[in-house]
């Protein structure tokens, strides 16, 4: 007999020591123990560990199948099915071979059996230490295989982590788990804040390098048995799992916030990434949430702390679903504001330094909803920016002004130049500067009349993307400006071959000026850099002769706030304009 079993080909397991587990599921114990003397036949005693479990329902079947290298199940475990129980944990991501054992041969559980996943398919009484040697060779090879196409599968190619399929699996498995292991589970959605800039910047290599650099840190900071996933483009997931105690979450949090404290080197470059995280946490005493309502809570919780000032993280709770609640109604209500003519323009005009005479005015956007409530532009906008609304509105805003301007030349009225604010989406969004072209051709309006504003932040951020477009438009005459200059980061190198020709300061820097050094500092800074630039400055905000006064203005520059005049309606504007001839 020793030279029969001799004579079988050897099984190689690659994994931690030299043994062969194999997990056997039968409620019978002489059918158990029959089958655990073939197999010891079949390879030599030190080749081989069997387990045997009695009822599966009282075990956590995947995980225990995670542990072994091959399964045989008998068809019939009491009142259970072992073809529904292969369909089970097969559909719960398991690839250890099952081998399903029956009394009889039966075609239709055969087929079956290879429908739900199962390796092979075997009649007891036709068992020999042989034929289990044979199976068990080829259900492992079959799983190696399956292993190769499952990396192809579930993981992300430049990453090597997991990707949203395989997380989607992973955190509908790990939610089951929370009550009966009474334990915490944490989701963090993670949103690299500056890789778009990193991108349009130093190139996609760098971009590369910084997922693939962010990504060992990730798993270098958690667990084992957490894992780490790719969402897509610059957006992480990591699922904390079995955790006793809520505050290990936050300690676990920490720990990722640490991992964008270093600078990631790009050919001789520091790169600096910063990310936003959204959490949420399921406890033990929850009812089972779905896959969609907890990653729902970790990005609304994400969204919440992007608009408040990125490089942070923010748990989520129930007082923000109230609040996203009314912002999905304002969304909606906002997708049929064009439509139900809601929007309209207010006109604020800028008045130069040396006289005070209106040099030119802002188009403001203002939306008064179907019940005539006045919807503040600091509540839409972001909303417009995050549902791409704004791209529409955008081209509505830039129509309206130029046929506004039409009919004020129409009437003989001698304009001046109307500031109008778009959105980097707009810049980024394919034929911009056409449509503004086609627009200014279709009023007839000199592109000279046109200004357009963009925020500091946007312009850096999306450099590459934007430069093309501010060019093509500039060289028809538009003049471009920055917004809030001195709220976002500039890279000077860049803002001198931009084709801008005025700088915005930003009103936050004005409301204290006069007591504010800093504040001072800053707005001297700004001006003197526009001196050397040969650029504009327009300072707004402006409410009191002391701001003025403490600004070391040239008399070219242009001012805009109450002090002058408030947002006006296009009629106002008009009689505005007559008494400052």
């Amino acid at each position: 007999m020793d030279r029969q079993i001799s004579a079988f080909p050897e099984i190689k397991v690659e994994k931690v020591g030299c043994n062969l587990l194999v997990l056997i599921i039968d409620d019978d114990e002489v059918d158990f123990l029959s089958v655990k003397r073939l197999l010891i036949k079949a390879f030599s005693p030190d080749q081989i560990e069997v387990t045997w479990t009695r009822d599966p329902a009282t075990v956590d079947l995947v995980a225990q199948l995670q542990s072994h290298d091959i399964c045989f199940i008998d068809q019939n475990i009491g009142q259970l099915s072992g073809i529904d129980i292969i369909r089970r944990v097969t559909e719960r991501g398991n690839i250890t071979p099952m081998v399903l054992l029956t009394g009889v041969d039966d075609q239709q559980i055969d087929k079956k059996a290879s429908e739900y996943g199962a390796s092979d398919y075997l009649t007891k009484d036709e068992l020999t230490p042989q034929l289990l040697n044979r199976v068990i060779r080829f259900s492992l090879a079959q799983k190696e295989h399956a292993k190769k196409l499952t990396k192809l599968a579930y993981t992300d190619g430049l990453t090597g982590l997991y990707n949203r399929i395989k997380f989607d699996q992973s955190l509908s498995f790990a939610l089951s788990t929370v009550h009966r292991t009474n334990t915490f589970l944490a989701l963090l959605i993670i949103d690299l804040d500056n890789f778009k800039s990193i991108n349009d910047n130093y190139g996609h290599q760098a971009g590369d390098k910084v997922l693939a650099d962010i990504s060992q840190r990730l798993q270098r900071a958690v667990r084992k048995s957490d894992l780490v996933a790719r969402l897509g483009g610059d957006e992480f997931a990591v699922i904390f799992t079995c955790y006793k105690h809520e505050e290990d979450i936050l300690a676990l949090k920490d720990k990722i916030l640490a991992v964008f404290t270093d600078p990631i080197s790009f050919e001789q470059q520091s790169l600096f990434c910063q990310a936003s995280i959204g959490i949420s946490v399921v406890t033990p005493q929850q009812s089972a949430p779905s896959v969609s309502e907890v990653v729902r809570e970790a990005d609304n919780a994400l969204y919440q702390i992007k608009g408040q000032g990125k490089n942070a993280c923010l748990f989520f709770n129930p007082l923000m679903r109230d609040a996203l609640a009314k912002a999905a109604d304002l969304e909606r209500a906002l997708t049929q504001a064009i439509t139900n003519n809601e929007l309209y323009l207010n006109f604020q005009p800028k008045v130069t330094v040396s006289d005070h005479k209106i040099c030119g005015a802002e188009a403001l956007l203002r939306w008064r909803n179907a019940d005539g409530e006045n919807i503040a532009p600091d509540t839409f906008i972001p909303v417009a920016e995050r549902s791409r609304c704004i791209l529409e509105i955008g081209r509505w805003v830039i129509e309206q002004t130029c046929r506004q301007m039409r009919d004020w030349l129409n009437q003989g009225i001698q304009i001046v130049p109307i500031a109008v604010n778009i959105s980097p989406l707009q810049i980024e969004e394919q034929g911009f500067a056409a449509h503004i072209l086609q627009t200014l051709e279709k009023y007839d309006i000199s592109p000279h009349l046109l200004e357009l504003e963009i925020t500091e932040t946007a312009l850096m951020q999306s450099l590459c993307h934007v430069t093309e477009s501010l060019n093509d438009l500039a060289q028809l005459g538009c003049r471009w400006s920055i917004d809030d200059f001195g709220t976002g980061y500039s890279s000077l190198s860049r803002l001198n071959v931009l084709p801008i020709t005025k700088i915005k300061i930003d009103r936050s820097f004005i409301v204290d000026i006069e007591t504010s050094k800093s504040s001072q500092k800053i707005c001297n800074i700004i001006i003197a850099l526009a001196n050397t630039l040969d650029l504009t400055v327009v300072v707004e905000g402006i409410e009191t002769l002391e701001q003025l006064h403490s600004l070391p203005l040239s008399s070219s520059d242009e001012l805009q706030g109450y002090l002058f005049s408030r947002p006006l309606s296009a009629e106002a504007l008009v009689t505005y304009l007559a008494e400052n001839k």
